[in-house]
């Protein structure tokens, strides 16, 4: 009886130990698959962030190399509007048009045009205003200033008393038409057809 109560106990003490072990296996399995999700999500999100991060590189590099794109492009329309300041008759009748223009938003009796100092030296002045009135006839008295205006192209035109002026110089029409200039040529060169 002795033996047998012995058995029972060890048997039980085995069965006890097999379960143990058992749990012990179905925690680490349990643990270990965790960790592997775990690491797995870990990775997953890693590599989103770095696909989304060179995603975002390519997009700034693609953007960086439009801007230079469009800025050559610019530089090439200021450089040829500038070639043809040096076409002496069609320069003469933009910038008369310009004049023009100016004279009658100013809508006054005398008005002073500034040219730069080389179109100051090149221009007859003769023959500027007669081009004037050929676009504006009679509107006003046109004075040419002996004073040179700091623009590459242009006129500026204004009042007697300098209070009133439109600037029509190269740099401020370029200023002002840039943003459009950059939209149209952006289209042209880059929309997705």
């Amino acid at each position: 009886m002795a033996r047998e109560k012995a058995r029972q106990i060890v048997e039980q003490a085995e069965n006890e130990r097999q379960r143990l072990v058992e749990d012990a296996k179905a925690t680490i399995a349990r643990e270990a698959n965790d960790i592997l999700r775990n690491a797995q999500a870990e990775a997953d999100g890693i590599k989103r962030r770095e696909v989304s991060e060179a995603r975002h590189q390519v997009k700034l590099l693609e953007q960086s190399e439009k801007d230079r794109i469009l800025t050559v492009v610019l530089d090439e329309v200021k450089a040829r509007v500038r070639e043809t300041a040096g076409d002496e008759s069609k320069y003469l009748a933009y910038i008369a048009r310009l004049g023009a223009d100016a004279i009658r938003q100013l809508g006054m009796d005398q008005v002073i045009v500034h040219l730069n100092a080389e179109d100051l030296k090149r221009i007859k002045v003769s023959n500027f205003t007669h081009e004037i009135d050929k676009h504006a006839p009679s509107l006003a008295k046109v004075e040419i200033s002996k004073e040179p205006i700091l623009a590459s192209g242009g006129i500026v035109v204004s009042s007697q008393d300098g209070k009133v002026r439109i600037v029509n110089t190269f740099e401020q029409r370029f200023e002002a038409l840039e943003p459009k200039l950059l939209i149209e040529a952006g289209q042209l060169l880059f929309s997705e057809k």
